[in-house]
């Protein structure tokens, strides 16, 4: 009784969404992702390859919403014995603004939020730590698109995600350089 009433109501949200779907779209980007680790004065920097996947709605031809999910991957450094590891993952809702230059190439930026987990272990000979963070920051990506057809887009972006984790004296940023393909409805 109570999955049928679930379902039900999932069908009469998803109804109205599903008559205005033009607008909507998904899409998924590979990259590189660059975290700056800052522990108490001793800095890095590592770069892996990672991805993200979205979805979002256009209102108008240059206003709309997004929301995705970025898997950032495991950073790590060694040297010395001693090992740090941070592997980030990330959600966001940003607003977004698009500018056509014509009828295939279109820039856009994005504004918003992003909530991020941490997961960060290091070690050391006769020390191990490790521990997680959730940490919210501002979002912000810029990027730029070019239309195959009326529903396939290649873009390329660029994405910051601020300080994704902070404790007294150390911190984590990361951001997201990618490429991708996006599906308009």
């Amino acid at each position: 009784m109570k999955k049928t009433l679930f379902l039900a109501l999932i069908a009469a949200l998803a109804a109205p969404l599903a008559a205005q779907a033009e607008g909507a779209y998904i899409g998924g980007n590979v990259g590189r992702a660059e975290q700056k680790v800052n522990v108490e004065g001793y800095t890095f920097k590592e770069s892996t390859t990672a991805y993200k996947l979205y979805g979002g709605y256009n209102y108008t031809q240059n206003f709309g919403v997004e929301i995705g999910f970025a898997d950032l991957r495991e950073a790590e450094k060694t040297g010395n014995g001693a090992r740090i590891a941070s592997e980030p993952k990330s959600v966001y809702l940003a607003a977004t603004g698009t500018l056509p230059l014509n009828e295939q190439f279109a820039l856009f930026g994005k504004a918003g939020v992003a909530t991020t987990h941490v997961k960060v272990s290091g070690s050391a000979p006769g020390f191990s730590a490790s521990g997680s963070d959730n940490h919210t920051s501002p979002y912000i990506g810029v990027g730029a698109s070019f239309a195959l057809n009326k529903n396939v887009s290649f873009v390329a972006e660029y994405d910051y995600f601020g300080k994704i984790a902070k404790d007294s004296g150390s911190h984590i940023k990361a951001d997201f350089v990618s490429a991708g393909v996006r599906y308009a409805f």
